[in-house]
């Protein structure tokens, strides 16, 4: 099965896939969040954590990368609550877009 990106799903079905992406795909973590990470003390396994576990809060068209980008907000291996906003890229790749506070 073809995955379109640009398709708008369930949260859902979207927070499966990023589950899933997590757990066996790949998921790549732009220079942008690399950055806020850095400035708020998020690991890449904090962010991992936040996608698994966490809950979609949010969604937004990309326009311009014609995919969706969902706002995950839960706690961090620290227990403090944070959040990740990914956009799944295709079937098995999610970009990590930024880290949120």
């Amino acid at each position: 099965m073809r995955f379109d990106p640009s398709a708008e799903i369930s949260d859902t079905d979207a927070h499966g896939i990023i589950r899933e992406i997590v757990a066996n795909g790949s998921l790549i973590i732009s220079n942008h969040a690399k950055k806020r990470m850095a400035e708020r003390g998020y690991t890449t396994h904090d962010v991992e954590h936040i996608l698994l576990h966490g809950s979609i809060t949010g969604k937004e068209l990309n326009a311009n990368l014609n995919n969706w980008a969902y706002t995950v907000k839960g706690y961090d291996l620290d227990g403090d609550m944070g959040g990740v906003v990914a956009a799944i890229a295709k079937r098995m790749t999610s970009i990590v877009i930024t880290v949120l506070s």
